[in-house]
């Protein structure tokens, strides 16, 4: 999850500035106003055109967003009047699109100008006029007049000309800038566009655009564009004073990018700057930022063996801070039940309550799912992968896709991989190429996205035993993300460092020598609260009770834990679980009719289960056996069915064994490969 920005991201448009400088696009709304906006009784509009014409206006007008073109605004006002029967709306849109005729000249212009101080109120007693003082339209016109009126006879000239040029422009705005739109440079000197200059007229002060420059190069990982952008920023004016005060703001800013890209040594020396920093200046709301982002980094090799620092809540932080900390509390090495992880994520929600309701933090939609989406990993954790899905269900509903929303993007990654552990891989891979997961995505957030597929890609490859696949291929092309070689295949080099985990790969080959580590590993699990995990350990202890012939013993237990396993549903634990069920069964009945016939059904279970999820290894050793039971009881025909079955698995594993990748695996990479270079590009 990442960290809370500090500051506001938002392009703030020249327009909202305190220095308002007239564009193109102010003209056209100005001549709308006057054209198509009339008062109630004197309204000729259709109702359905007045309306799109009235949400255009308010669109355009509060400037949150960059202005549209002429011809955008002209396509959209001429879908709305097909609908017209009474031909006032068409009237309309056919004036605007020969605009140019009422605007030949600079006198032309001025005169429009000078109109529209008869459309807004000016003085308290009047009331002739058509907007009011307070309303958002009047207040357009009268500040749209007050920046007209300071403007030089050279300023009136060039105004006319960018429009003019502006109503043919047709290009592309984010590659071409649009006449008129250039910025203008505020000095005493080269200042000839106005004749009455105020104080914001004669200097330059910040402006956004610089920090969104910043934002663009964490986007896409363009340090150098980043570093760059955010000097610009804070060396502009923000006051009359000659220090800015805002240096640990910058600091925390280029921390932030720091930890994003994972470069935790740079990150950690610029939080400890900035903390000193912000001490000096006594920014206390700063302070706090960067030291729970300094306590997100991860222990230094001299700290090793310390528990991770747990933020104490205080005034002025931020709700996701807490959420982190049930993350820390989620690592198994940390030794921590998931209920403290659970008593952690309610204290975000209160927290989260309190920091917008009280104390006036910034609202951010997707802020509030976030605890949704931790919840979804901490039932995981327990087991109960249907809650999961319920929560995650409430992420994916009201989030919005296609966006950068690091909490939907981590929701439909876990969904994913859920579905790829259940042996659905290309539905989880095509979920995942899908436009509206990656169109918004940064760099970093693009690094996640890409890991995951090829998490997918690598648990396809290791169940159905294509080891060449994954080592030649799949290996030299991982993603930055964390990658453990024992997730994929039994080695016992480069531990995973759990507790739990561990030890159940020493079972492999040391079945005699690992009960005191599967004892230890299964206490771990069942005190953390780790189901899922303790499932597969009491499995993995049944099968080694097998091997010192306490075959009654082993099948109690396995009747025990039995019905969680078939609830959850995960279809690999659940085919270990019945394979060894049937072994249990087979030697607890001393191999009789009666144990035989009840194993066969576990494991013509079992082997849907594997057949489902490719793991072709595991699908010979039960067809074998499969064979075996059904030679035992004299059902020929059947052994030699599981026969021919267990061949044809056989020549399906050789066969992919021979394929060192097949080609729909080379598309998606090729596809992940132009997404990437897509962003980096933007």
């Amino acid at each position: 999850m990442a960290p809370p920005p500090p500051t506001t991201t938002d392009n703030v448009p020249s327009a909202t500035r305190a220095s308002h400088v007239l564009r193109p696009h102010h003209i056209l709304l100005l001549w709308i106003l006057v054209a198509g906006v009339h008062p109630v009784e004197d309204n000729h509009m259709p109702q359905k055109f007045a309306l799109a014409l009235h949400r255009l206006l308010l669109d355009e007008i509060a400037e949150i967003k960059l202005p549209r073109s002429y011809w955008d605004i002209l396509g959209e006002l001429k879908k709305a009047s097909i609908s017209d029967q009474s031909g006032a709306a068409k009237g309309l849109v056919q004036a605007m699109s020969k605009l140019a005729q009422s605007f030949r000249t600079p006198d032309d212009l001025s005169n429009f100008m000078q109109s529209l101080s008869s459309y807004y109120v000016d003085r308290d007693d009047e009331d002739s006029a058509r907007y009011s003082r307070r309303s958002l339209f009047g207040y357009f016109c009268h500040r749209c007049y007050v920046s007209f009126a300071k403007l030089s006879i050279a300023g009136v000239a060039r105004l006319h000309g960018d429009f003019l040029e502006w109503l043919k422009f047709k290009a592309d705005p984010r590659f071409v800038a649009p006449p008129g739109y250039a910025p203008i440079r505020k000095d005493i000197i080269t200042n000839d566009y106005q004749i009455f200059k105020t104080k914001y007229d004669k200097r330059e002060y910040a402006t956004a655009e610089t920090y969104a420059l910043f934002m663009r190069g964490v986007m896409t990982g363009d340090s150098n564009v980043a570093n760059e952008g955010l000097r610009r920023f804070f060396e502009q004016k923000f006051h009359e004073g000659s220090d800015s005060g805002l240096r640990q703001h910058a600091m925390l800013n280029l921390a932030r990018m720091y930890y994003l890209r994972r470069e935790t040594d740079a990150c950690r020396k610029t939080l400890e700057e900035a903390i000193t920093t912000a001490r000096t200046a006594g920014d206390n709301a700063t302070l706090q930022h960067c030291t729970s982002l300094l306590h997100r980094l991860p222990l230094l090799p001299t700290e090793r063996g310390k528990k991770p620092i747990i933020n104490e809540i205080q005034p002025q932080m931020h709700p996701l801070e807490i959420l982190h900390d049930a993350k820390k509390l989620l690592m198994v090495e940390n030794q921590q039940p998931l209920t403290a992880a659970y008593e952690k994520l309610i204290q975000a929600v209160g927290l989260y309550d309190h920091y917008v309701d009280v104390q006036g933090g910034l609202f951010v939609e997707s802020e509030q799912y976030a605890q949704h989406a931790v919840q979804s990993i901490i039932w995981n954790f327990f087991g109960c992968s249907k809650l999961a899905r319920i929560e995650e269900d409430i992420v994916t509903s009201f989030t919005e896709y296609g966006s950068e929303d690091n909490t939907r993007l981590t929701v439909t990654l876990n969904r994913a991989y859920y579905k790829a552990r259940q042996g659905k891989y290309t539905a989880s891979i095509a979920t995942l190429l899908e436009p509206d997961v990656w169109r918004g995505l940064g760099l970093a957030d693009y690094n996640l996205w890409a890991g995951e597929i090829w998490h997918i890609l690598a648990l396809r490859a290791s169940r159905r035993g294509q080891q060449r696949q994954l080592k030649e291929y799949l290996v030299p092309r991982r993603p930055d993300v964390d990658y453990f070689a024992r997730e994929y295949q039994w080695t016992p080099q480069f531990p995973i460092g759990s507790l739990i985990r561990d030890p159940l790969h020493h079972r492999v080959s040391q079945a005699h020598t690992c009960v005191d580590e599967l004892l230890t590993a299964l206490w771990h699990a069942e005190y953390q609260g780790r189901y899922g995990l303790y499932r597969t350990a009491v499995v993995m202890l049944a099968d080694v009770g097998l091997e010192f012939g306490m075959t009654k013993w082993c099948k109690r237990l396995l009747d025990e834990v039995m019905p969680q396993i078939m609830s959850e549903n995960d279809l690999e634990q659940k085919g270990f679980a019945l394979f060894t069920l049937a072994r249990c069964v087979i030697a607890a009945g001393d191999s009789s009719p009666e144990s035989l016939r009840e194993a066969i059904g576990y494991l013509e279970e079992a082997e849907r289960g594997f057949e489902a999820l490719e793991m072709f290894t595991s699908i010979m050793d039960v067809q074998f056996l499969l064979s075996v039971l059904h030679h035992n009881l004299g059902d020929a025909a059947k052994r030699d069915e599981a026969a021919e079955r267990h061949e044809q698995t056989r020549l399906k594993f050789e066969e992919s064994q021979k394929c060192v990748v097949e080609d729909w695996i080379e598309d998606t990479w090729a596809v992940v490969s132009e997404i990437g270079a897509a962003i980096a590009s933007r």
